[in-house]
């Protein structure tokens, strides 16, 4: 089951948008968020953008979580850009229940 939104990919912003996609992991450190990149994706056209975020989507909801981990995370970002405002589309997966992705998009 997916909550929230189900097509995330409904707008592009122009027509040459290119895309990066960044897999993170998500650990608690003393009571702190601690960010680690697992996996980087630039220079992704919409469409290659779109395909490798379900197989990533796919891949990562039966990765074991590592000790300490609270969360996967997914971000589209446009522009090349890992700025806020350039998130296009951001998903988590939660340690607990870990059997189901959460949407949020711009």
């Amino acid at each position: 089951m997916v909550n929230g939104q189900i097509n995330i990919f409904d707008d592009v912003l122009n027509e040459n948008e290119t895309f990066v996609i960044v897999v993170q992991g998500v650990y608690n450190k003393n009571g702190q968020l601690i960010k680690k990149i697992l996996r980087e994706y630039p220079s992704l056209d919409h469409a290659a953008m779109q395909r490798l975020f379900h197989h990533l989507k796919d891949q990562y909801l039966t990765e074991p979580f590592d000790q300490n981990m609270v969360f996967f995370d997914i971000t589209v970002y446009t522009n090349e850009d890992y700025a806020a405002d350039n998130i296009y589309a951001h998903t988590k997966r939660h340690r607990f229940p870990g059997d189901e992705w959460t949407h949020t998009s711009k």
